[in-house]
């Protein structure tokens, strides 16, 4: 498998894995993301600023991770481990047809990597709390639970940090 930048010849297929997450996530009652939430706009907007990052697997684009320093204003409300500069990763898709094949470990482990890169070894992140699937994939990767924020849900977000130091 490859990670590379995104382009917007990924979009369409991009796309289609979150429609067909979202229904997945209709089906099982988690209503993180809907039919409002991610839209192509979104991801053009991640790929434009060079954030967006594209697995390819068996030569396909299987998922993403959007990777920068972007901070939603209601992290303000969490408990941090740190108080510094860090990076967070949003928007993370995988191809629910090729789910198990280890690429959502293998982009969070990108973005963290590229985050030392940059010189800040301090990641971010965030998951509704009905994501329980997101929840053991964060927690399977050594990020702990740094709080608990309210956004655009009724349900709360929770969010984690991993120091990668």
């Amino acid at each position: 498998m490859d990670i590379r930048k995104g382009t917007k010849e990924d979009l369409k297929k991009i796309m289609a894995i979150v429609q067909q997450t979202v229904s997945i996530m209709e089906s099982e009652g988690n209503d993180q993301w809907n039919r409002t939430y991610p839209q192509d706009q979104d991801f053009l907007a991640d790929i434009e600023a060079g954030n967006l990052y594209t697995a390819i697997f068996d030569g396909k684009v299987a998922g993403s991770i959007t990777v920068d320093q972007t901070q939603a204003e209601e992290y303000k409300n969490a408990s941090w481990r740190k108080d510094e500069p860090c990076f967070v990763f949003h928007r993370l898709a995988v191809d629910p047809e090729i789910r198990g094949e280890g690429i959502a470990s293998k982009l969070i482990l990108f973005a963290e990597e590229h985050a030392v890169s940059k010189g800040i070894p301090y990641m971010r992140t965030d998951t509704y709390s009905l994501n329980t699937k997101a929840q053991r994939l964060f927690e399977k990767n050594g990020y702990v639970i740094a709080g608990t924020i309210f956004m655009d849900r009724v349900n709360p977000f929770y969010c984690y940090d991993k120091l990668l130091d």
